[in-house]
């Protein structure tokens, strides 16, 4: 899988694999998204894969663990999505 490790983001291809093995986002009650991934894939792969596409949207200004589950919710796989948000702002010089 190549993710660009700089800016989070997946290479046309594994994007391409990530939204094929994807059935639907779900949303929590405090509004973080969460991945429904098809059945017989790996996991792991796409804990990785969704956080790459949380970070490159850049939608979601604040940290939280998220997840992908298997369509029959036997499995599933957390990762930690960090905004980089205040880091940004930092490095920028917009905050002292």
């Amino acid at each position: 899988m190549n993710i660009n490790r700089d800016g989070g983001a997946l290479d046309g291809a594994n994007r391409s694999k990530f939204e094929e093995g994807l059935v639907e986002t779900r949303w929590t009650d405090v509004g973080e998204p969460y991945y429904v991934i098809r059945d017989g894939l790996d996991l792991e792969e796409y804990a990785e894969m969704a956080k790459a596409v949380l970070e490159s949207e850049r939608d979601i200004a604040h940290d939280f663990t998220g997840k992908v589950i298997s369509e029959s919710g036997d499995r599933e796989v957390l990762f930690e999505y960090r905004s980089g948000w205040f880091l940004e702002g930092l490095a920028e010089g917009e905050i002292e």
